[in-house]
C-alpha cells in the first residue's frame, strides 16, 4: 500500500514539510463529512427511506423515469436502456434505488424490483471492473429475500 504522505526533501525542494495524495486526502474528507453527519443528524443519518413517495421522486428527479416505467419493462427492455441511456456511473444508483424501493415495495412489484436490482448491479460490476463488498452484501441481501417469496 502506498504511503499517504512524504517526506519533502527540504535541501533539494527548498520547502519543508509534508505533501499528500489527492485520493487519499479526499476520501480523509469524506470520512470526516460522514462523521459529522453521524453526529450532527443522529445514528439514523444513513438509514435508507422507507416512504413510497421519496423513490417516486428519486426515479423522476435523477432517472427522469416514472417508477412504473421502471416495474414494465422487461428485462431485455432494461438492459437496453442501461447500455443507451443511462453512463456507467448511473448504474449503481439505479440499482441501490430499485434495491431499497423493492424492500419497502407493498404493492406486489417486490420481486421485479428486487430482480432488476441484481442485474444492474452486477451489470455495474461487469461494466466498470470494480466492486466492493458491500456490493456483495447488496446481492446476498437480494437473494435472500428473493427465497423468502
Amino acid at each position: 500500500m502506498d504511503c499517504p504522505w512524504k517526506w519533502t526533501d527540504p535541501i533539494s525542494k527548498g520547502i519543508m514539510g509534508l505533501s499528500f495524495k489527492k485520493d487519499v486526502l479526499m476520501n480523509w474528507i469524506e470520512e470526516i463529512g460522514k462523521f459529522l453527519r453521524i453526529w450532527t443528524e443522529g445514528h439514523d443519518a444513513f438509514t435508507e427511506p422507507s416512504d413510497p413517495a421519496v423513490f417516486e421522486g428519486a426515479y423522476e428527479k435523477f432517472f427522469e423515469k416514472s417508477r412504473n416505467y421502471f416495474i414494465n419493462l422487461s428485462e431485455n427492455e432494461l438492459a437496453v436502456y442501461l447500455k443507451e441511456d443511462l453512463q456507467v456511473q448511473q448504474l449503481h444508483p439505479l440499482a441501490l434505488t430499485l434495491l431499497f424501493d423493492g424492500l419497502n415495495a407493498t404493492d406486489g412489484s417486490q420481486e421485479n424490483l428486487l430482480r432488476k436490482a441484481k442485474l444492474i448491479l452486477n451489470l455495474a460490476m461487469a461494466e466498470t471492473a470494480s466492486f466492493a463488498f458491500q456490493d456483495y452484501q447488496y446481492l446476498a441481501m437480494i437473494d435472500n429475500k428473493l427465497k423468502s417469496l
